[in-house]
């Protein structure tokens, strides 16, 4: 069974943010960021379920390359993507909306 991916604003926000940082920094740094988040929402795809429960109903993959986590939850059969969070920033703070 393959997934639905539903991404929530905010973290389309995040996404974009973290993209143009890292075009900044470097020429094609903001596209390897992206094709990173792509190959993981491929895999959120194929098994969303396979990753640990974090904070009650939400689960978080980590990205490899980049200091960044997905938050994310199951619901039925669509995964909705609510951050993509830098990992660096306290994450006791993640939910609380700005």
């Amino acid at each position: 069974m393959s997934y639905r991916i539903e991404v929530r604003d905010l973290a389309s926000k995040e996404f974009i943010d973290a993209y143009l940082w890292y075009e900044d920094q470097r020429d094609h740094l903001g596209e390897e960021f992206h094709d990173e988040v792509q190959e993981q929402f491929a895999f959120l795809r194929e098994r969303p379920e396979g990753f640990a429960k974090w904070r009650g109903p939400y689960r978080k993959i980590n990205l490899k390359r980049f200091p960044y986590i997905i938050v994310f939850q199951v619901l039925k059969d669509v995964v909705v993507v609510y951050s993509v969070f830098h990992s660096s920033r306290n994450p006791s703070r993640w939910g609380r909306r700005r």
